[in-house]
C-alpha cells in the first residue's frame, strides 16, 4: 500500500480527501509548511497532495527544503503563473490543479499514480539490468548512485548534472556535498570500463577510429543509458 501525504491548511478539505483515500493508501495529513516537511523525512510518502499556500512555510519552499522527494506530487495553487510552472517542474511537481474539487483530484491522481510510479520503477528496473550488463560493481556507491540517477535523467533529459542532477542525487542519498556524486559515478564507471567485455561494451559504446572503446564520460554515460531507457 502506497503512503500518501496531504498537505492542505482547509482542515474540511483534507478531511474530504481523507474519506475517499483512507482505504487506499497509508495516510496522513498537516496543515502547515513546517509540519508538511517534517513528515515528509519522517513519514516518506510515496504521493504527495501538497497546497503551494501552506501557512509558516509554502509549498515550494517545502520541497526546496525537503531530503525526500515523493514519486507522485500532485500541487494544488489558487492561481498558476510561468515563474510557478518553472519552479514547480524543477521540483518534481508532475502536475497543479486549480482548487479542484475532490471528486476530481481523486481521478487526476489515480491517474498519475498509474503512470508516474509505474513508469518510475519501470526505468529503475531496466537500468538495473544494463548495468549489470555493463558488469558494474554493485557494492560501488557509484553504482547506486546510477541507479537512481539514470531513471531521474531519462524522465528529464534536459537537466544539467552539476547544478541539477548531482544534488538530487545527494539529496536522495543524504549526503551534503554533490561533488562526491560527481566523484563515486566517476569511479564506478571507470571500474566497469577497465572490467569490461569488449563486444558487450561495443553494443551501447561505439569504437572510435583505432577500434578502441574510450572510457565514457559521466554526462555520455548517463546520456547514453538514458536515452536507451527511453526507447
Amino acid at each position: 500500500m502506497y503512503k500518501l501525504l496531504i498537505a492542505d491548511s482547509s482542515e474540511p478539505y483534507t478531511d474530504a480527501l481523507k474519506e475517499i483515500f483512507v482505504n487506499e493508501f497509508q495516510l496522513q495529513l498537516c496543515h502547515d509548511g513546517e509540519t508538511a516537511l517534517e513528515m515528509l523525512v519522517d513519514f516518506r510518502p510515496d504521493v504527495l497532495i501538497l497546497n503551494l499556500m501552506l501557512p509558516f512555510k509554502d509549498g515550494l519552499t517545502v520541497l526546496q527544503e525537503s531530503a525526500h522527494k515523493p514519486k507522485v506530487i500532485l500541487a494544488i495553487s489558487p492561481y498558476i503563473n510561468p515563474y510557478i510552472e518553472q519552479v514547480a517542474a524543477n521540483l518534481g511537481i508532475q502536475y497543479i490543479m486549480i482548487m479542484p474539487t475532490v471528486n476530481v483530484l481523486r481521478v487526476r491522481l489515480t491517474d498519475m499514480i498509474a503512470t508516474t510510479i509505474t513508469t518510475k520503477e519501470n526505468l529503475s528496473a531496466q537500468t538495473v539490468v544494463h548495468l549489470h550488463i555493463l558488469n558494474f560493481l554493485t557494492h560501488l556507491d557509484g553504482y547506486q548512485q546510477l541507479c537512481v540517477g539514470i531513471p531521474i535523467f531519462a524522465s528529464n533529459p534536459n537537466m544539467r548534472l552539476s547544478k541539477e542532477l548531482y544534488p538530487a542525487i545527494a539529496k536522495h542519498f543524504g549526503l551534503p556535498d554533490a561533488r562526491t556524486v560527481e566523484h563515486s559515478i566517476r569511479k564506478a564507471i571507470a571500474s566497469a570500463w577497465e572490467r569490461k567485455d569488449a563486444t558487450v561494451w561495443a553494443k551501447y559504446f561505439p569504437p572510435d577510429a583505432t577500434g578502441a572503446i574510450p572510457c565514457p564520460t559521466n554526462k555520455a554515460f548517463i546520456s547514453h543509458l538514458a536515452e536507451m531507457l527511453e526507447l
